[in-house]
């Protein structure tokens, strides 16, 4: 366990490198549509760059989160750092869909030990009374990634190409590593046998996998639905076969019988479902139907965010003074707000508009994300903190995940391997009722939240 004393170097250097992946994930939201007319791919092959990314994110998190939880979670946080980034460059540098493809799966999984881990560092060194105001501060770090990845993206994009985002993004993910390296001290010590149950991470990822392939084929007929029913049921025999292990990576008695942590996680899960899928919608929307410019629609973009890095620390800080509910619950129900907004955009909104529904839905996640990290934190005992790490960033990245195969689906069924630019109007259709059915999931999301309070 990482000392308390090393608190005051620990959170900066968390913050720093926490800052990277997001960078790298806000980004390539605005290089799509270049990818997709350098490389000739459609609209499902996009829509797979992001969603494969975030299905290897989510199966990766729970055997990370046990990993580092029986080893040492400073070295497994290291090499996910590392990984992502060599992963980022490699990505910049081939020529086929399918590769960048499986180098986003690759980063997905790199994620995955950095989004477990960085958050059980931070519990293992801060007091519980203390700890809003510490994931405040990481949280602004993330969203300034978030906030500076679209802008920077898009201008990138417009000098370069494509490629210079990922190549730049993985030399600043390899910048961002060297403070958290000389700070916090590797002790890796061999886990016992079975730490990771093997079979259960394979079952998830197969799971996950199937569900992001369905959804992305459910316009070609019976097949995909086919696949994305073996997805489903994949996950549920994932989750049945975890109440019969000894050592399971999902302990789902524990967790129900846990009512914050299964409150948090839970309305974790349902607002995160708004959160990828409108800046993939969006970006989407201001280039190829408003046909504005990829630094354009990054700066659009970044406007939430940017409330969202000036917020978060302020939210933290009031978390520790108020009860973390209260404040959850009112960033929930902003979120709602903007979600429901989104739903009336159309071929003809302006920029100011749609910049407007970003700033609603900014405000709102930064007033959720850290009193709910919070509250996660502090439900389990401090031997667990790298799982519940795992598992908050789960419900975060199976939000996401959630949110675009929705997305995803109707974009296969309404759109297909056609370019979005092709149809601007089947494209808008596709936004708008995205919308309402992300809006309809966070409404359940606000109901759970109010009812913690």
């Amino acid at each position: 366990m990482t000392r308390p004393t090393s608190a005051p170097f620990l959170v900066p250097a968390i913050a720093a490198a926490q800052f990277a992946p997001p960078f790298m994930i806000s980004g390539v939201a605005v290089a799509l549509p270049d990818i997709g007319a350098d490389l000739m791919a459609g609209a499902i092959a996009l829509t797979l760059v992001e969603t494969l990314f975030l299905a290897a994110a989510v199966a990766g998190l729970l055997p990370a989160g046990r990993l580092a939880d029986a080893t040492d979670k400073v070295a497994v946080y290291k090499i996910g750092m590392l990984a992502f980034a060599i992963a980022s460059i490699l990505t910049g540098l081939v020529s086929s869909v399918a590769a960048i493809l499986a180098l986003r799966f690759v980063q997905g999984l790199a994620s995955a030990a950095v989004q477990s881990v960085g958050p059980a560092l931070i519990a293992d060194a801060v007091p519980q009374a203390r700890r809003g105001r510490a994931f405040g501060i990481t949280i602004a770090s993330v969203y300034a990634g978030l906030t500076l990845g679209p802008i920077i993206a898009g201008a990138l994009v417009a000098v370069w190409g494509w490629r210079a985002v990922f190549l730049v993004g993985g030399a600043m993910v390899l910048a961002l590593l060297a403070p958290a390296h000389f700070m916090l001290r590797a002790r890796w010590r061999r886990p016992a046998p079975r730490t990771v149950h093997a079979p259960s991470a394979t079952l998830l990822m197969a799971a996950m996998l199937a569900l992001v392939g369905g959804a992305s084929l459910l316009g070609e007929g019976v097949l995909g639905g086919g696949i994305a029913a073996l997805g489903l049921l994949l996950a549920a025999g994932f989750v049945a076969w975890q109440r019969r292990l000894a050592q399971p990576l999902l302990n789902v008695p524990v967790l129900a019988s846990n009512r914050m942590l299964a409150g948090a996680l839970l309305v974790q899960w349902l607002i995160y479902c708004n959160a990828f899928g409108t800046v993939f919608l969006l970006s989407l929307h201001m280039q190829s139907v408003l046909g504005h410019t990829a630094a354009v629609a990054g700066q659009v973009l970044a406007v939430g965010t940017v409330l969202m890095a000036l917020i978060a620390p302020v939210s933290g800080r009031l978390a520790d003074r108020v009860r973390p509910s209260v404040i959850a619950s009112a960033g929930v129900a902003l979120a709602l707000l903007a979600a429901v907004a989104a739903a009336f955009l159309d071929g003809g909104s302006s920029l100011p508009v749609i910049a407007g529904v970003l700033a609603v839905q900014g405000v709102g996640f930064a007033l959720f994300s850290s009193p709910n990290m919070a509250m996660v934190m502090n439900a389990v005992p401090p031997e667990r903190t790298g799982i519940a790490g795992a598992l908050s960033a789960g419900a975060r990245s199976l939000g996401m995940v959630t949110g675009m195969l929705m997305v995803g689906a109707l974009v296969s069924l309404n759109l297909g391997h056609t370019a979005i630019g092709a149809d601007p109007a089947a494209f808008v259709e596709t936004m708008r009722l995205s919308f309402w059915l992300l809006a309809a999931l966070t409404a359940a999301a606000l109901a759970i939240s109010v009812g913690r309070i």
